[in-house]
């Protein structure tokens, strides 16, 4: 059963987000008409919306039961993307947009928390691997498939969001066929009633929390770069292909790293991709320095690739991590905690990728992204010495 429930999640996770990758793609031409402060906003209810629900959301799982939070989710943004194909209202399509955020916070936490419930430690790094190539994948499909929606329906986009629509109603008759409740009565017993997430996690990965940060800082750098690079006379289609395969590397790498986790260690994993991260960031700002140009990038595609596939141990081996930790019965809020973290670094990290660019163009933004890793590396460092320095004085 258990395995029948992770197959159905992953396959659910795949559809919906091969949905989301299509509305990427979609949304801004839809609302083309719109002035760009407008359209800015309209994008920024959605990433706002879902920081600000996950943690409740993360609460109800553990309250309500994660199945159900997810089936409801899921069928809301079903039908909230279908709604967005009627008009062409700006005003309406952010409400649309805003509660939107809402439905994905949904779907992510409850998911993350489902596939906690369903591992044990010794398989938990190889599920969240799982997950986040799933995650990835389904991305990677949709943005690809969000082109060749465009090119069909480019003058009655609308087609489009119905069709992607129809693809979420699909994802979730796979969930409520598959899923099954039996292990939904176990967490729902326990009430208590602190909205804290952080009571959920234990002191050791509360220290890694600004490590966590900083990683969701950068994914909003990445979803910067390609426009620094379009600046710099890098074709957008280069950027899509470097983009597209750095994706597929990072899905493939984090199945294999989660598994290792499992192995290894957690933490021994995550330094893999600390070191990883910090040597794709150094490269990539070494390559940018001078004039950069694709044949650059490419002709030192192996050091990129490398430190590539090795920054791919992180995200798997943090989740299983949290997932060991967590209190059971608070599962769903730290997982929460970890879809707020996500939302406001993409924001934080879009912003601070924008302000280096207009200073110093690529470079500034590679280099900036290294340091704030650097320092939340050594906040983090720091903070699990401390720890355990505090566990031997209190051991003797």
């Amino acid at each position: 059963m258990p395995q029948r429930q992770l197959i159905a999640l992953y396959l659910t996770m795949v559809i919906t987000r091969i949905s989301f990758g299509i509305i990427i793609i979609i949304f801004p031409s839809y609302v083309l008409a719109a002035n760009a402060l407008t359209v800015a906003i309209a994008l920024a209810l959605y990433p706002a919306m879902e920081a600000i629900s996950a943690v409740p959301l993360g609460r109800l799982c553990d309250v309500r039961g994660r199945r159900h939070v997810f089936l409801m989710s899921l069928s809301s943004m079903a039908l909230l993307t279908g709604l967005i194909g009627f008009t062409r209202s700006i005003y309406i399509i952010s409400l649309i947009h805003a509660f939107m955020g809402v439905a994905a916070a949904g779907i992510t936490v409850s998911s993350l928390t489902m596939i906690t419930d369903l591992t044990i430690a010794e398989n938990r790094g190889a599920g969240m691997g799982s997950f986040d190539f799933a995650n990835i994948g389904g991305y990677a499909i949709g943005l690809l498939a969000g082109g060749r929606l465009y090119k069909a329906f480019e003058s009655t986009l609308g087609y489009a969001f119905f069709i992607t629509a129809a693809t979420l109603v699909l994802s979730f008759m796979v969930s409520f066929v598959l899923l099954g409740e039996q292990r939904e009565q176990r967490y729902v017993a326990d009430r208590t009633r602190s909205l804290n997430p952080l009571k959920a996690l234990d002191a050791r990965t509360k220290a890694i929390l600004p490590l966590w940060l900083s990683i969701t800082i950068l994914i909003g750098i990445v979803f910067f770069l390609p426009k620094a690079l379009v600046e710099l006379g890098v074709r957008a289609t280069l950027t899509s292909d470097l983009l597209f395969l750095g994706i597929v590397i990072l899905g493939i790498g984090s199945v294999g790293f989660g598994a290792l986790s499992d192995k290894l260690g957690r933490e021994k994993t995550m330094l893999i991709g600390v070191v990883g991260l910090l040597g794709l960031l150094i490269s990539l700002a070494l390559l940018a320095g001078g004039t950069p140009s694709g044949s650059k990038f490419i002709q030192r595609w192996y050091l990129i690739g490398l430190f590539g596939l090795a920054t791919s141990a992180l995200v798997p081996s943090m989740l299983a991590a949290v997932g060991d930790r967590a209190k059971e019965h608070l599962r769903g809020s730290a997982m929460g905690l970890y879809s707020l973290m996500l939302s406001a670094g993409i924001a934080t990290g879009n912003l601070v990728a924008g302000f280096a660019d207009s200073y110093g163009g690529l470079l500034a933004i590679l280099y900036v992204g290294a340091a704030i890793f650097i320092v939340a590396c050594s906040i983090s460092f720091v903070l699990l010495r401390r720890l355990e320095r505090l566990s031997k004085v209190m051991t003797t």
